[in-house]
């Protein structure tokens, strides 16, 4: 009778691990899923003329252990607004692992949030159930007259004896009556320049264009850092620097002829999928060079402070990312171990003393 309880003793709980297998009390095998990670940029953004506001999702791929899997099937969800919260639910449905030089294209849908009053707003995106990310945005609308802007472009030339101050003129609207200074103006801190305009015609475009340039006589100038402050009918405009520097070259006239080889990569199908191979080119040129001969060498830096622009899009962003993937219970395993060990001491350990 003794040994039929140890027997049936032992019987439970060798049999108590295969069924704390089966309940996922002790899931050791994890899901195949648990390295799936997904990448994905979000862009919110009006059209052209600020009545309509659209959510674009670009750039989505699915990774396994940070090696890219082809989606296959991808359902980009039904787009729910709940007050000033949008949100969207993506199911990634089927993928699978590339094969060997197979592109990975990214995946990416657009859509449209409608018509929106001012105010704060959110977007909400979820992949398979799980949030992905919360992006935050601003709706403002634009003023209702477009502003005017102007600007001043300066820079130096060269023209083989001195020195040439170029200022060309450009704007989003028709300036009438351009006013230039006779002459350059000059200080210690640089060149000063403005132009003065009677009055702007005509309505203000969302393009520039050049109206008008002068030029001025600078003379020889030695090398070095010259700053130019632009002025529009005495109010500053812009602040350009430019570094001038010499160097002589002479090149002396040759023909020769250059070969050049390189590997160009190229994309092919195959039943539905794209892979990358690669293709090896070479190219002959025959070229002749003339006699040039160069007196200056000139390298700008532009740094302008310039109006503020028409129209300003504020969005601003909170991300919270996020890996999909499973926790294994580790408290389970160590609780069977505890039941498993109690058991053997009671069933076998006290009946020997």
């Amino acid at each position: 009778m003794v040994n039929f309880i140890k027997t049936s003793s032992l019987i439970i709980i060798l049999l108590f691990f295969p069924i704390s297998f089966y309940f996922n009390i002790i899931p050791i095998n994890c899901d195949s899923e648990n390295n799936l990670h997904v990448e994905m940029s979000i862009d919110i953004y009006p059209d052209k003329n600020f009545t309509k506001w659209y959510a674009e999702i670009y750039n989505l791929f699915l990774e396994n252990n940070s090696e890219p899997l082809v989606i296959e099937d991808i359902d980009w969800g039904e787009l729910n607004r709940n007050g000033n919260i949008f949100y969207v639910n993506i199911l990634i449905k089927k993928f699978r692992n590339g094969e060997k030089n197979e592109v990975v294209f990214e995946k990416w849908n657009i859509y449209e949030l409608g018509i929106l009053e001012e105010g704060n707003y959110s977007f909400i995106v979820y992949v398979n159930d799980k949030l992905y990310e919360t992006k935050n945005f601003i709706v403002r609308k634009p003023e209702e007259k477009p502003a005017l802007q102007c600007d001043l472009a300066p820079w130096f030339i060269w023209n083989g004896e001195e020195w040439i101050l170029r200022v060309k003129l450009i704007s989003n609207m028709v300036p009438k009556g351009i006013h230039w200074d006779p002459l350059i103006r000059e200080n210690k801190h640089g060149f000063i320049i403005n132009v003065r305009i009677d009055e702007w015609i005509g309505n203000i475009s969302e393009y520039f264009y050049r109206y008008d340039e002068k030029n001025y006589s600078l003379g020889i100038l030695e090398e070095g850092n010259y700053s130019v402050y632009a002025y529009i009918n005495g109010e500053f405009d812009s602040l350009s620097i430019v570094g001038i520097s010499w160097t002589f070259t002479t090149y002396v006239p040759i023909t020769y002829t250059t070969t050049e080889t390189c590997i160009i990569p190229e994309i092919i199908s195959s039943n539905g999928k794209y892979f990358m191979i690669e293709r090896t080119v070479t190219e002959t040129r025959i070229e002749t060079q003339k006699l040039i001969t160069t007196t200056i060498k000139i390298k700008t830096t532009t740094t302008a402070i310039t109006t503020e622009a028409l129209t300003t899009k504020t969005i601003e962003a909170y991300k919270e990312k996020f890996e999909i993937g499973n926790f294994i219970p580790i408290f389970s395993l160590i609780i069977v171990i505890m039941i498993t060990i109690l058991l053997y001491y009671f069933l076998f350990k006290r009946r020997k003393i």
